[in-house]
């Protein structure tokens, strides 16, 4: 059972913060020395740093939500109701990947995909993205050659994933300001399928397809009703990780300085500041453009302190992890910015109330599978010489390099607060990286080299 603290806090003083009991703890680890650097910082904190407090779910800005949609007359109908686009987006509408389908009403238009979703928009609802969840539904696809009864099943444990999704959404809303979580409701809808679109997406995900594949003309599916947002054009600074092991510009030695330096708090590695921020380079190239700007900017690195510290509490009562692995799915805004753009969150449209620097979460929910319990799982299959399947390497690379990577927003941020989960130093970090290693995906989360030879 996943336990929830009704009463999440901020977190005030430094603390080791224990995943494997759920719980906070004072603990001493040898690494104070290595903050002297910001020996100032505890005292800035209390004067300039924003508390961020539980929010009800019920003070979120939920009713305006369907009055953003907005109307080109040309092209588009009069705007529906939230209510009325979670009846009419799956059956009743047509996939075209088509610019096109901009002329005609209750045609879905492709936007873009993720590692989990496929992104649609439609012209009837322009402020608003249908994301269907691809990987989750696939059990309802696999059904299909098993009949009938199995197809009913399957669907059933879909509308409870639904349920439960829209539940802990509104759990991860609670421990941030309003507006840094934006609101979405999830269902399972009816969509069009047909084979070749089905296969691109397997083949696309580098998924084994069954040799008795039916694929049906319409099938439940698990999708996403989400605002649509759009970021600023300048001044977003993006906070994702990737994935370490999958890297192979990230030397051996590299990765163990980083794993040893980032894994839990007991830290095994160099005291010195800048010697430290090298080896979190090196494991974390995506924080190439962040670290300037958390050196030269003070309300910037305290943000991302308080972010971190909210993160890392939602972790240790939940035991799950935000989703910080792919880009674009938390991102610091500066409100000030964010309230000049209509899309952004209502809740920061008054500059007045807002400052400074603010995480916004935009995709930032992970499935429940990924917690803190596969570290452990995975870690004693490796200490014990047992293959992971790939599932499970899969879940445990988000997993793992969330830890780290939080671990080292922290240290760059200049506070003392760490994970501290179980299973993370039971193997050494070579072992890690051999126990995890998804050969197909290399390709895909190496960095590519560019013309002028920059990654």
């Amino acid at each position: 059972m996943l336990s929830c603290n009704p009463n999440p806090q901020p977190l005030s003083h430094p603390i080791a913060l224990n995943a494997a009991n759920g719980r906070g703890e004072s603990k001493k680890s040898g690494m104070s020395r290595a903050f002297l650097f910001f020996f100032w910082y505890p005292m800035a904190m209390a004067n300039t740093v924003r508390k961020v407090s539980r929010r009800e779910p019920s003070t979120l800005i939920v009713g305006s939500l369907p009055h953003a949609v907005s109307l080109e007359q040309s092209l588009r109908s009069e705007p529906q109701s939230l209510q009325q686009a979670l009846e009419e987006f799956g059956g009743q509408l047509v996939m075209k990947a088509s610019d096109h389908c901009r002329v005609l009403p209750h045609i879905l238009h492709l936007i873009g995909k993720g590692g989990e979703h496929v992104v649609f928009e439609d012209v009837r609802f322009p402020n608003y993205v249908l994301k269907v969840d691809f990987i989750e539904s696939l059990s309802v696809l696999y059904a299909q050659a098993k009949g009938e009864e199995a197809v009913v099943e399957e669907t059933v444990k879909l509308n409870e994933k639904a349920r439960l999704h829209n539940e802990r959404l509104k759990r991860l809303q609670a421990y941030f300001a309003p507006g840094c979580v934006p609101l979405e409701t999830v269902a399972v809808k009816n969509i069009p399928l047909s084979e070749s679109v089905v296969l691109a997406l397997m083949h696309d995900r580098n998924l084994d397809i069954p040799k008795h594949l039916t694929v049906p003309p319409t099938m439940p599916a698990l999708c996403t009703i989400q605002r649509r947002f759009i970021l600023p054009k300048t001044g977003p600074v993006d906070l994702y990780s990737s994935y370490a092991e999958l890297n192979r510009t990230i030397l051996p030695e590299y990765y163990a300085d980083g794993h040893r330096l980032l894994a839990s708090p007991d830290t095994i590695g160099p005291e010195d500041r800048k010697e430290r921020t090298k080896i979190i380079l090196y494991i974390y190239p995506s924080l190439k453009q962040v670290v300037p700007l958390m050196e030269s900017d003070a309300d910037f690195r305290t943000a991302v302190g308080e972010y971190v510290r909210q993160a890392m509490s939602y972790s240790v009562d939940t035991n799950e992890i935000i989703d910080m692995a792919g880009g674009g799915n938390v991102v610091m805004v500066k409100a000030g910015d964010a309230a000049k753009t209509e899309e952004m969150p209502e809740d920061w449209h008054d500059a007045s109330g807002v400052y400074g620097w603010q995480p916004f979460l935009m995709d930032a929910l992970s499935p429940p599978e990924l917690n803190f319990d596969l570290i452990r799982q995975a870690s004693l299959l490796i200490k014990h010489g047992q293959e992971v399947d790939l599932r499970m390497k899969a879940n445990a690379l988000n997993v793992i390099n969330y830890v780290r990577f939080a671990n080292a927003l922290a240290m760059l941020a200049g506070i003392n607060d760490r994970l501290d989960v179980d299973g993370m130093t039971v193997v050494t970090a070579d072992a890690w990286r051999k126990g995890l290693l998804i050969e197909k995906y290399l390709d895909v989360y190496t960095p590519k080299k560019t013309t002028d030879g920059s990654q």
